[in-house]
């Protein structure tokens, strides 16, 4: 794609998302290659944020196993924004209009202390000095499609991967002694589980998945900031709630968050 198809594309994206009401990119983005959708997402980040009502949270981690990313023909995990207007408290509650068809991730939720920049290639252990609290959190997407099946991997990353909040619940003590991968996270909604999994299905730990992140960034010119918020990625996938009530996340003996749809 060239310039003008990017910002064509990345107007498309946020007028439908300002509209708040469900948008056909099926075949706006069938074509649309993993790099060109990066650079299309940026696009919408700097328009969603240019007049000053909202600005760039921090970043979300997604699709984190190979049976999530490689069906949408993707060459790994994958990386979208998070907005201001979309941080909220555990108990918040989400009127009826947004998100248009909410769902539930059951995800950790790091806060950068210090900024993250090139110069080194970032692992699990270099990774966690950066990191200034940890919280059990979870992520809320959206179905903001006519059509979600028939969107492609790219046109999701375009799109920012259906991010739509991120939950900052109970804080996590003492998380620098955590074994990540030995954690075990669920979803419940109205009382009953729709997810669960291990820690280790986020590319093997948060803390991994967090470094991961830190590498792809500056492969794209930009870096994790203090104050950066980074939902690490979900231990099981997105589960669309049926209809409105309320959707809990935890990680057994940690901690969790709530919310509730109208």
């Amino acid at each position: 794609m060239d310039a003008r198809e990017i910002a064509a594309l990345a107007d498309r994206i946020v007028e439908g998302r300002r509209s708040r009401k469900p948008m056909d990119l099926a075949g706006a983005t069938a074509s649309l290659s993993e790099a060109d959708s990066y650079k299309v997402q940026f696009a919408v980040h700097d328009r969603l944020t240019a007049d000053g009502s909202d600005r760039m949270a921090g970043w979300k981690v997604a699709l984190t196993l190979p049976s999530q990313y490689e069906p949408m023909k993707l060459s790994g995990p994958v990386f979208a924004g998070i907005y201001q207007s979309g941080v909220r408290p555990s108990g918040t509650v989400f009127e009826k209009g947004w998100p248009i068809k909410a769902g539930i991730e059951c995800e950790m939720v790091a806060r950068l202390a210090k900024d993250a920049p090139a110069g080194q290639r970032y692992t699990a252990g270099s990774i966690k000095p950066f990191v200034g609290n940890l919280y059990c959190g979870s992520e809320v997407v959206e179905n903001r499609y006519t059509d979600v099946a028939k969107l492609s991997g790219p046109g999701r990353i375009a799109d920012d991967v259906l991010q739509a909040a991120c939950i900052i619940g109970t804080e996590i003590e003492n998380w620098q002694s955590l074994d990540f991968a030995a954690v075990k996270g669920r979803s419940e909604f109205d009382g009953k589980e729709i997810g669960a999994g291990p820690g280790t299905n986020v590319m093997g730990g948060a803390l991994i998945s967090l470094a991961w992140l830190a590498n792809k960034l500056i492969e794209h010119g930009v870096h994790l900031k203090a104050g950066d918020l980074v939902l690490t990625g979900s231990v099981h996938p997105p589960v669309f709630l049926s209809g409105p009530g309320v959707a809990k996340t935890e990680f057994v003996g940690l901690g969790g968050a709530s919310i509730t749809v109208r």
